[in-house]
């Protein structure tokens, strides 16, 4: 399997993982085919023997450090890949095996595990990665030194006074992306409580290893990544997605109302649900400042799993094509309409598939009457607009076999401009 576009993990086949790895057929045969998940030799057994057969990884863990659930790991990084290849500037919307990643993993824990999978999938993504604890620094580190991935590892101790974003001292300018699993807990007393299920319908699905560094701060999850938010105030376009994974779905709330206030408008959210018993569920907020919009279903998750008003606008539109549109017919329509406004648009008709970008509305009436004046009296130049700002970027597929047309935002800040010229495409395909 391409490790690069790997998808999300629903389930772990146990009695295959137990036939590929020797190890772990051990414990496997010991339990009688049941895991006992609140057992820590049988947790790290698991993790370790996931991330053998599946990645290649070797793993060493303190007993007193957090074990990682492989699959809740690995659907987080899937979900960052898929979150920066759908806004890559060249609006290619796929894994791009030359372009170089630089990301940071904010408290990467013994384990080193976001690093690691980042860099084991993407050959070309360098992952800076940082921990106030030593004893859990000096842990990782030692994990990309048996996996070969030192050199590609940007390592830093850092301290409670520094930033968490701490650019200067990791001797960079910019990042790609920032990673974070954050202490969920305020106190030792929460995290006692939580763990044992104390007001819980159900008790814990496995038990937790973690050491207070690990899973404890003053204030939780929402005090910690509501630092990574007061920070990237300052960054603003020196890292293109700040994102972190968060414990509960009060915080994720918060963070997105706090993003709202701050009139942050490009931000995407995720939920995790390995669909595994050592998988709890997890959601992400991820913002960015830069105006590339995030594929609707990575900024989207199905299944009403967040509240309407903490999912971002919609960047997808779906247009239903009447039956008289058959054939070639609605490819032609659109490519011609496309094509005699004011904008860039590139076609392809051997896919139905085509890009533009727009400097503003170009599709409304008095532009357009403006844009016929101008060619008549020959104050068109070819290509007047790519100089220009972009405010809008658009692709537009026409999927015959479901009978639509689908247009995707791709770049923009204005909501009131997408939504114009996802009506105007609409009544294009209105009219007979």
């Amino acid at each position: 399997m391409d490790l690069a576009q790997r998808p999300p993990y629903s389930t772990v086949d146990f009695k295959a993982l137990a036939k590929a790895d020797p190890d772990f057929k051990q414990t496997w045969q010991t339990c009688s085919g049941k895991l006992n998940f609140q057992d820590p030799t049988t947790l790290q057994a698991l993790s370790k023997a996931i991330l053998r057969v599946d990645f290649g990884l070797e793993l060493s863990l303190p007993d007193d450090r957090l074990c990682p659930p492989i699959p809740n790991r690995w659907n987080y990084v899937s979900w960052i890949q898929g979150l920066l290849d759908s806004t890559s500037p060249d609006y290619t919307n796929k894994y791009e095996p030359d372009k170089e990643v630089i990301g940071l993993d904010i408290g990467t824990g013994a384990s080193g595990i976001y690093a690691m999978l980042c860099m084991r999938s993407r050959p070309r993504w360098t992952i800076c990665a940082t921990d106030i604890d030593k004893a859990s620094f000096e842990s990782a580190a030692a994990n990309f030194a048996k996996n070969n991935l030192l050199s590609r590892t940007k390592l830093l101790q850092t301290t409670s006074e520094m930033p968490l974003i701490p650019l200067e001292a990791l001797g960079t300018q910019r990042l790609d992306v920032t990673l974070c699993n954050p202490p969920f807990f305020t106190d030792p007393t929460e995290m006692e409580k939580s763990l044992s299920g104390e007001g819980k319908a159900t008790g814990p699905n496995a038990i937790c290893t973690g050491s207070n560094n690990e899973m404890v701060c003053p204030g939780g999850d929402l005090a910690f990544v509501t630092r990574i938010v007061e920070e990237s105030l300052a960054l603003r376009g020196k890292v293109t997605w700040y994102s972190s994974m968060l414990g509960k779905f009060s915080s994720a709330k918060a963070i997105v109302e706090l993003l709202k206030s701050y009139s942050i408008t490009n931000w995407a959210v995720g939920v995790l649900e390995p669909g595994i018993k050592t998988g709890t569920k997890r959601w992400i907020v991820a913002w960015s400042f830069d105006d590339l919009r995030p594929r609707h279903s990575i900024a989207r998750p199905p299944g009403g799993s967040f509240p309407h008003d903490l999912l971002p606008f919609p960047t997808s539109y779906n247009i239903p094509l009447p039956s008289y549109y058959a054939g070639s017919t609605a490819n032609d329509k659109l490519n011609d309409q496309l094509s005699a406004l004011d904008l860039t648009w590139t076609w392809d008709p051997a896919t139905a598939i085509g890009v533009g970008e727009a400097s503003e509305n170009v599709w409304g009436r008095a532009y357009r009457r403006a844009y016929e004046r101008r060619k008549r009296d020959g104050r068109v130049e070819m290509g007047g607009t790519i100089v220009m700002k972009t405010k809008l970027a658009f692709r537009v597929t026409v999927v015959q076999l479901a009978g639509e047309v689908v247009l995707e935002w791709l770049r923009g800040d204005d909501q009131v401009l997408w939504e114009s010229f996802c009506g105007c495409v609409h009544r294009w395909f209105k009219q007979a």
